[in-house]
């Protein structure tokens, strides 16, 4: 698939059909996301993958069951994969406490950085793997865990001091079971202006 049909393509899809994803396609997916850039090459980031009967420990976590009933998007819960994903502070600490990167000061604490790099990094893994997904036919929805990313973090053994950046289920679309999310309706910026108005050129 060309890029540009690939960006335009992206969206979230909210209902899923059961079939399983093949061994092959997932770790393609997943190895492609693995190599996003990340600051002083720190690779701060985890993913935890459940599969088939696996996706109910998070679904019992954040859904319980005695809300599904009344859930917008029931169909959401047939992906075949669900993955989490999770930004490591520690590593960047480490890397940057390192004699190569000492003078920078950030290996101090993280209070040090001004933009916190493990989410932005992250966030570019979270991204990739969406899009790889797509590239294989995939639907992928992106969503948060909220308050409930303790008790995930519980249930799926996280270890301490990890951050949780989101949740993405993937799967085989749905069409016959799709409905638009909350925020279609919205326009995509700009509606007017061109470029120009998301884009500042030499100064705002």
């Amino acid at each position: 698939m060309e890029f540009s049909e690939l960006i335009h393509k992206r969206k979230m899809t909210r209902a899923f059909l059961r079939d399983s994803i093949p061994d092959a396609v997932l770790g393609r997916v997943l190895d492609q996301a693995r190599r996003v850039p990340t600051a002083g090459n720190s690779q701060g980031f985890d993913f935890v993958v459940l599969e088939g009967d696996q996706t109910s420990s998070y679904w019992d976590v954040t859904l319980p069951k005695d809300r599904r009933a009344t859930f917008r998007w029931p169909n959401l819960l047939d992906a075949p994969v669900i993955i989490t994903v999770w930004a490591n502070p520690g590593a960047y600490l480490e890397r940057y406490s390192r004699s190569d990167k000492r003078a920078t000061g950030l290996g101090q604490g993280i209070d040090m950085w001004g933009t916190p790099y493990w989410l932005v990094d992250s966030s570019f893994a979270a991204m990739v793997l969406q899009l790889a997904a797509i590239n294989e036919g995939l639907g992928v929805l992106f969503f948060g865990m909220f308050e409930k990313a303790s008790k995930v973090a519980e249930e799926l053994g996280v270890p301490a001091g990890h951050l949780p950046v989101g949740t993405i289920a993937l799967g085989w679309p749905d069409p016959s079971g799709e409905r638009p999310g909350r925020s279609a309706a919205e326009a995509r910026r700009p509606t007017e202006g061109g470029l120009d108005a998301v884009v500042h050129r030499g100064r705002w």
